[in-house]
């Protein structure tokens, strides 16, 4: 973008839109409640700090994007450079230090905003592009092997691990693979039906349901981890003393996330034909890290796979976003206790083939 090109107003919302907004926020609100559990897991914190990320970044970043349709969520990517940050896992207060991390990120995105720096994403080559978003796929499929098996093997790395899971077929828990692999299969088969996007919640539902029908009760869930689902997130202040441990992550994390912000900047028009200000589109997934970081939730930025399932779901403005934020507060409120006994090898399960797709 030029500098000397103001910024553009987000595209207002319109109620005539209203009904396939609502449509589209009840696909994508639903979908996001196991989804953002599981990218939780994937970056090695507390799930809830997934699912509040998911619950507070898309309403945030809908107020303040050019982008109508951009879906500010935590993405993969940034959950494995999440998972390598040793402060949010080691520190006194590891919660805290990742909600400073989200708030430090977004200052980071707000900064390149401001500062017009959208123009630099036409120097990052196609290349780069590609075997990062490759490594990143492989990463969430190894990560998950634990869960999908229901045994950790021991190893220095992702790739020790998984062959050390391979290898040792007498430790894996049967009903724990079988449960994963199940949602596998249901994911796929049912995304081919007409329910689209939704398959991904009913094959962690039904498969999660498994366990409980059977009786078994090896299989952990949510609530093993200890977390409590069904309530909303209360505001936390930062830690400005962990800032300066914190520098280098956040602006690795922010990088990540314009990258990938930038690519749907560049791939969803505006209703109005026009394609969104990529300044603008960096200031609006800063001001929805630091709200996520301030409502308890991990890193959040522009998803390209959410923003697909919201723009196939037929959403026609941003209201659609404000409504996917309202449907999962409504799931987390009223079905908590259906949130805490999802089966973790399903979650993996739907991780799984996030990474195997994201792998081209």
């Amino acid at each position: 973008a030029s500098r000397r090109t103001p910024l553009r107003r987000p595209i207002p919302i319109r109620l005539d839109t209203l009904r396939p907004d609502a449509v589209a926020g009840l696909v994508l609100g639903i979908q996001s409640v196991p989804a953002g559990l599981a990218n939780g897991l994937l970056a090695g914190v507390n799930p809830l700090a997934g699912l509040y990320a998911y619950l507070v970044g898309p309403a945030a970043g809908a107020l303040v994007t050019s982008s109508a349709f951009m879906a500010v969520q935590g993405t993969g990517a940034m959950a494995v450079v999440i998972a390598d940050v040793p402060e949010v896992h080691t520190a006194l207060d590891p919660e805290r230090a990742l909600f400073t991390l989200a708030v430090v990120t977004g200052a980071i995105m707000l900064l390149a905003g401001v500062l017009r720096l959208g123009f630099i994403m036409r120097f990052v080559s196609n290349a780069v592009m590609v075997g990062f978003i490759n490594a990143v796929g492989v990463n969430i499929v190894l990560g998950q092997l634990a869960d999908l098996t229901g045994f950790a093997a021991d190893g220095p790395n992702r790739i020790a691990r998984a062959i050390g899971t391979f290898l040792s077929p007498a430790e894996l828990h049967l009903p724990s693979l079988f449960v994963g692999l199940l949602t596998i299969v249901l994911i796929v088969v049912i995304g081919r039906t007409r329910l689209g996007a939704m398959g991904l919640v009913i094959a962690v539902v039904a498969a999660s349901a498994i366990p409980v029908v059977l009786g078994w009760s090896g299989v952990a869930t949510i609530d093993d981890l200890g977390v409590t689902t069904g309530t909303l997130p209360l505001p936390v202040l930062p830690d400005p003393a962990l800032v300066p441990a914190l520098l280098l992550p956040a602006i690795s994390l922010a990088f990540v996330g314009l990258i990938q912000g930038a690519s749907i900047s560049a791939s969803f028009p505006n209703p109005d034909g026009r394609y969104p200000d990529t300044s603008r589109d960096f200031a609006g997934q800063g001001v929805a890290n630091v709200a996520a970081g301030v409502f308890q939730g991990m890193p959040v930025g522009g998803s390209l796979s959410a923003t697909a399932i919201l723009k196939h779901a037929g959403a026609a403005s941003r209201l659609a976003l404000l409504l996917t934020s309202l449907v999962m507060a409504v799931v987390i409120v009223v079905f908590g206790d259906v949130v805490g006994s999802l089966a973790m090898p399903s979650l993996a399960g739907l991780l799984i083939v996030v990474g195997v797709r994201t792998v081209k």
